[in-house]
């Protein structure tokens, strides 16, 4: 859990020098790396769908694609601060919040339609609407049964609306003190279970990854010999699996996410894995233009993928039993057409947060290296 046993020093990382390893870094086409990234990207979003479609906790499991969605965030947030200073959390601010409100206001319409209604408790009164502008924390849908399916995925737009806005400060500690850093992350949620603090959990369960991308980025993580990155990802994986088992089978926790400290340590292991590892296949693969699309849509798929399970559950329950392979079939061939017709109505929106021209289908491949101007021009999409 603690890369400081190890025995590796504290580091120093000047700020904006991110690429001191850019030595090591330059070695691999920038083009290979983004695709890496999106193929992972690719890989945690269509196992979050399955996961709701389906319901199979074995999946989250199987691949903690949340953590891995953070770990991927948190190596591009470095790239873009490197490359943009302090006015990349306004670039990443942009290409989340725009997005959002349009879901935002598509949904309020929709519920205000149905009859909007505050909760008893008082917390969905309209002051609240607030966090649909700015969603510091999870906004509130009123009180129809169905709304649910407009909120619960929201958690992680939070989360990750946190993580940008402190990533100035925390790349900045992270550079200071890279391993102790990531050790104090990890522990962070664990401690937060033990004191039974609630308040920020999911900032601080996912924090542990965010780091990690930032060491992705430095390229820290080959720094360290693979006999003991193995150990470390072993006991992360033993320790968090253990957990997280132990919290499904006594029946206090039903759902990976909301596994305390568990969440974290397994998340980590597979992190640790991933963003480790540099595949040869990756620039083979012949899936570019898919990949290119679903990771230039990500934030819209995530929205409205979960409303459109909703849909599909309504209306495939009456006739056919949920669990059946033509329910799960039928469901998961719908939701990909509902998500797919989201994409194509609101997924131009990310292109004009991005600062593209619009498309229907994304934007174009960039060249690496072509001669720009007498410089070559790098790749950098994500940045």
């Amino acid at each position: 859990m603690c890369l400081v046993v190890i025995g590796w020093a504290p580091r120093v990382i000047a700020p904006g020098t991110g690429a001191t390893a850019g030595a090591v870094r330059s070695r691999e086409p920038a083009s290979d790396r983004d695709r890496y990234l999106d193929l992972l990207r690719a890989v945690a979003l269509v196992r979050v769908m399955l996961y709701h479609v389906t319901g199979w906790l074995w999946l989250s499991l199987l691949v903690p694609a949340m953590g891995l969605m953070f770990g991927i965030a948190g190596s591009l947030m470095a790239a873009s601060l490197d490359r943009h200073g302090p006015s990349a959390v306004l670039r990443r601010l942009r290409r989340l919040l725009l997005p959002f409100w349009v879901f935002g206001v598509i949904t309020l319409a929709v519920l205000c339609t149905a009859g909007w209604r505050p909760l008893p408790d008082g917390m969905a009164d309209w002051g609240e609407l607030l966090w649909w502008v700015l969603p510091l924390r999870v906004p509130p849908v009123g009180g129809p049964s169905w709304a649910w399916a407009f909120q619960i995925g929201l958690w992680y737009v939070v989360t990750y609306l946190w993580l940008v806005l402190l990533s100035p400060v925390l790349l900045r500690v992270f550079r200071r003190w890279p391993w102790p850093s990531i050790a104090v992350a990890t522990a962070l949620p664990i401690g937060m279970h033990l004191a039974g603090v609630h308040a920020g959990y999911f900032v601080a369960a996912y924090l542990s990854c965010w780091l990690m991308g930032f060491a992705h980025h430095d390229r820290l993580l080959r720094r360290v010999p693979w006999r003991w990155y193995g150990c470390l990802v072993a006991g992360l994986a033993g320790a968090g699996g253990t957990w997280v088992v132990s919290a499904v089978v006594t029946g206090r926790a039903a759902d990976l996410n909301h596994i305390a400290g568990g969440t974290t340590l397994w998340s980590m292991a597979l992190v640790a894995v991933l963003l480790r590892v540099q595949p040869r296949f990756v620039g083979r693969v012949p899936l570019g233009g898919a990949l290119r699309l679903v990771n230039a849509r990500a934030v819209t798929i995530y929205l409205w993928h979960i409303p459109a399970t909703l849909g599909m559950f309504l209306l495939l329950a009456p006739v056919l039993p949920y669990n059946s392979v033509a329910s799960i079939a039928l469901r998961l061939t719908g939701v990909c057409l509902l998500t797919a017709g989201a994409v194509l109505l609101f997924g131009w929106i990310e292109d004009v947060a991005a600062r593209r021209t619009p498309t229907l289908f994304g934007p174009r491949p960039v060249h690496v290296g072509r001669p720009v101007g007498g410089r070559h021009a790098r790749g950098g999409r994500h940045r």
